[in-house]
């Protein structure tokens, strides 16, 4: 899986979190209150909050696999430039502009580091060892 589609995975899954957790708050607000209305009610916002937090907990697991992907991806690169902007777009969410400042390069070498770093993840691993 290349860096970037790691990333965008990475993004979909954080603010799949967020709605559900704010489902989640807002299902445990709604149970307390519809708990003392009717029985049947309550049963399905228990389920309903037992079914969030294993989704929760099943996205989170996701997300920790995802970054731990990604960092291998950017700790795999040979070239320390290289990982230094991929880590500092990927991992610190930091635009093109300050990274090519912090670093002292001029902006269009850094979109050709990160385009290098980007193709040299996306080679297969048997033809990078050759």
């Amino acid at each position: 899986m290349s860096i970037k589609t790691i990333k965008a995975n990475i993004t979909r899954l954080q603010a799949q979190l967020w709605r559900n957790r704010q489902y989640l708050r807002h299902t445990q607000k709604q149970l307390a209150l519809i708990a003392r209305a009717s029985p049947a009610s309550g049963h399905r916002s228990r389920q309903q909050l037992r079914a969030l937090k294993a989704a929760i907990a099943r996205d989170s697991a996701s997300l920790e696999t995802l970054n731990q992907a990604l960092i291998a991806a950017i700790d795999s690169q040979a070239n320390p430039q290289i990982q230094e902007i991929l880590t500092r777009r990927y991992l610190g969410d930091e635009p093109f502009a300050a990274i090519a400042a912090a670093m002292g390069y001029d902006l269009r070498w850094v979109y050709r580091l990160h385009a290098r770093g980007l193709a040299a993840g996306a080679e297969p691993q048997d033809k990078r060892e050759h």
